[in-house]
């Protein structure tokens, strides 16, 4: 299962690539840098997380890549977050924390929508509802964790949820990159 995931992340990336090469100019007045600088530019506190995440895209491109790359491997990570939930749900008995397990996996297809929306406005360069949907997405994965935190001892998916947290935050900091904060 993790080997599947793993080869799914890698293919996502290498596509991201593929659709965008290197110094492309897909967008006006983005602009074109390398990884490093990107990291260090949109999220220096998640320097990195934002290295492994663009290890996979090309080592110099436009910034638009970059927002791309982060915001497919944010999506995949909600989709693994969906999973475990779906998983646990039948094992946990009825009461508060199958109802907060139930709001979340809601809450994670509200972002997983939101983060398709921003994945596919910049691929064609039609920013005008990105920063929203950036705004939707980031809120759509806090409410989870904020639906969970009376049970963030006992449940994994708690775990999960902090790290894509970061995941979104760095997507939405690449994102910024092309859209402006």
């Amino acid at each position: 299962m993790k080997t599947t995931r793993a080869a799914t992340v890698v293919l996502a990336l290498a596509m991201a690539t593929l659709l965008f090469p290197s110094g492309g100019e897909a967008c006006n007045s983005v602009p074109v840098m390398g990884t490093d600088e990107a990291c260090h530019k949109a999220c220096p506190t998640l320097y990195q997380l934002c290295r492994a995440t663009l290890s996979h895209a090309a080592p110099t491109a436009e910034a638009t890549v970059f927002a791309i790359v982060a915001g497919k491997y944010a999506k995949l990570s909600y989709e693994a977050t969906m999973d475990a939930i779906d998983r646990l749900l039948p094992s946990l008995p009825a009461g508060d924390a199958r109802a907060a397990h139930g709001r979340c996996r809601d809450r994670y297809y509200e972002a997983r929508s939101h983060m398709s929306g921003v994945i596919n406005g910049l691929a064609v360069c039609d920013l005008a509802c990105v920063r929203q949907k950036y705004v939707d997405a980031t809120a759509a994965v806090a409410a989870c964790g904020d639906g969970l935190s009376a049970f963030r001892s006992s449940s994994r998916v708690f775990a999960m949820n902090a790290g894509d947290r970061d995941k979104t935050r760095l997507a939405s900091d690449l994102g910024a990159l092309v859209v402006g904060k």
